[in-house]
């Protein structure tokens, strides 16, 4: 029996309005998408042949594939090089990718260090928050919290809706002490910037600080030479000041655990939604 696959989470194709954003905003028709998928297709199928063992994490499905065409508004050049640096990124920090699997990276979401909403927020926006001061004490935590985030972004991305409307961060730094800081260093940090502007075929639409300490600027100066003007442009930083956290994000799309409208998340649903995905893939 196939396992059942929650729409919230994998959707059947666009909605109307996902679809017509998609037109608008990434030049997307159905012929377009025919013509470049084809075209990404070979590009692929080339750089492979002239490079033995390259490109061995691009799976070929059109749903996959999808992703990178929309991530870079249809542009089959720029898509191509995207998938190559998605590739090389995973070749480059394999630690962070091969072998993980849901038993590895479920504590995290349990105690919600990386914190996945199953309802998008007003715009249709995919919506996540993390809160490192959740994780425990010692070595290695910061590769765990790196290694779940990208094994659920691996997974959600293959969302149509998710693909055309993006997602929003939210990073809550309530509690962060020094010692937590400091185990996000320099290599952690430019693999996250890689991820965000670079190695993941994704809209990242906005990123929300909020509960940062002044200690935070340790945080901050580490990871700004490896952030570019856009992304820059879409790092807000509110600390306690809510109302300037709900004048870019209105309040109705804020989680209550942040003085928010949004109901309180349990982890069991994401937590459910990768277990049907493991399933399938079994």
């Amino acid at each position: 029996m196939a396992t059942h696959i929650d729409t919230r989470w994998i959707s059947n194709g666009l909605s109307e309005a996902s679809a017509e954003k998609a037109r608008v905003e990434l030049n997307e028709t159905p012929e377009n998408r025919v013509e470049c998928l084809a075209a990404l297709r070979e590009k692929i199928r080339e750089h492979k042949l002239e490079n033995e063992g390259s490109l061995s994490a691009i799976k070929d499905t059109d749903r996959f594939l999808i992703a990178f065409l929309r991530a870079r508004k249809y542009d089959v050049e720029r898509a191509f090089k995207l998938a190559v640096n998605y590739d090389l990124l995973r070749q480059k920090h394999s630690d962070l990718v091969d072998g993980t699997t849901l038993e590895m990276v479920k504590p995290l979401f349990e105690r919600r260090v990386v914190h996945v909403f199953g309802d998008r927020d007003s715009q249709g926006r995919r919506m996540l928050m993390m809160q490192p001061a959740k994780l425990s004490e010692g070595g290695g935590q910061s590769k765990d919290a790196l290694r779940a985030l990208i094994y659920v972004l691996d997974r959600i991305i293959e969302d149509e809706e998710t693909q055309v409307n993006g997602f929003v961060f939210i990073n809550n730094f309530a509690g962060m002490t020094l010692s937590k800081i400091l185990m996000f260093d320099h290599s952690r940090a430019s693999v996250v910037m890689s991820l965000f502007q670079d190695a993941f075929p994704a809209r990242f639409k906005a990123f929300h600080v909020v509960n940062q300490s002044a200690i935070f600027s340790i945080v901050y100066a580490v990871v700004r030479p490896f952030m570019k003007e856009k992304l820059r442009s879409r790092y807000h930083m509110h600390g306690a000041d809510r109302e300037s956290l709900y004048a870019v994000l209105p309040r109705c799309d804020v989680p209550d655990e942040i003085d928010g409208d949004r109901p309180a998340y349990e982890p069991e649903d994401i937590l459910r939604f990768l277990t049907s995905l493991q399933e399938q893939e079994e």
